[in-house]
């Protein structure tokens, strides 16, 4: 049987408190592959691996990402943040939120275990915008079922999102450049000034 890990270690482990990391495994469970056990009192465990996968994932996004690294370009890659209505006719009240680089084919994910779910709406957004947007979405008036699945008025989650992309730049659009800037140099060779009386 695999060794099994409680939240208050995981907790401990990464300086958080307990409410925090079960945020965590509902927000990262799915993409991570987490599976919940449940032990004595219906306690949440995970296996070591999956703790050790849950705290690697926390910690590489705490850390400050190298310039050159691979994983910014993958990190700040643009796609959308997206509402899905997953069952309208019978739990209009439950929506999944999230990041995708296609939310057509996100709908058809979700769409092989909820049929009728549909798209409420979509904003471009950075995929390391995508943590402050499902907070934002889901600060109040709502409650976490599992995995970025919330219970709430969806007219209030699309107003809550509304309002956090409208402080949000369109992430499409490049900065302007100043004249001061390196980056704004051209990458011809520059030009030497040839010596009085010399021809080329």
């Amino acid at each position: 049987m695999p060794e099994l890990v409680g939240i208050p270690r995981i907790a401990k482990r990464l300086g958080l408190d307990s409410t925090s990391v079960r945020r965590l495994i509902a927000r990262e469970g799915d993409a991570l592959k987490i599976q919940i056990r449940r032990g004595k009192s219906d306690r949440v465990l995970l296996t070591h691996d999956d703790a050790e996968k849950l705290i690697a994932s926390y910690e590489a996004r705490r850390a400050p990402s190298p310039v050159d690294s691979q994983d910014t370009a993958t990190f700040d890659r643009h796609g959308y943040f997206y509402i899905i209505q997953l069952v309208p006719e019978a739990i209009p009240n439950r929506v999944k939120v999230g990041f995708a680089d296609n939310v057509e084919r996100r709908l058809a994910d979700h769409r092989t275990a909820a049929p009728t779910a549909k798209i409420l709406k979509a904003w471009p957004c950075k995929r390391s915008w995508e943590f402050a947007a499902t907070d934002s979405a889901t600060r109040s008036e709502c409650k976490l079922v599992l995995n970025e699945v919330y219970e709430g008025d969806p007219e209030e989650f699309i107003r809550r999102a509304d309002a956090f992309f409208a402080l949000i730049p369109n992430p499409n659009l490049e900065k302007e450049l100043s004249e001061h800037s390196p980056l704004s140099e051209s990458d011809a060779e520059p030009e030497t000034e040839q010596p009085a009386g010399e021809t080329i």
